[in-house]
């Protein structure tokens, strides 16, 4: 869940600007030559949630019947725990 709303963040356009939060890090980075700790603390997301992940970001709509439609379309059957995942993080976008 955290690398999901970090992603969520990091991307987002804070008020007033033009570019997201990580090209602003990245804009830092290069200049000063030096990775911000906002990039090197970020969450990272292990091997284990890859389906999870690939399902969410391939899908507009977070419901039941479109991860339903998502599985049998990818023949990738999601565990109980990943379904319940995206479920949820679908409740933090933005």
């Amino acid at each position: 869940m955290a690398f999901g709303k970090w992603c969520y963040y990091i991307n987002e356009h804070p008020e007033g600007s033009k570019i997201s939060r990580y090209q602003t890090l990245k804009q830092v980075e290069k200049a000063r030559g030096v990775t911000p700790p906002e990039l090197l603390n970020a969450p990272s997301l292990s091997w284990q949630h890859d389906d999870a992940w690939v399902a969410y970001t391939s899908l507009k709509q977070h419901t039941f019947a479109e991860l339903e439609s998502y599985m049998r379309l990818t023949n990738k059957i999601l565990d109980w725990w990943e379904i319940e995942a995206i479920m949820e993080l679908s409740k933090h976008k933005g």
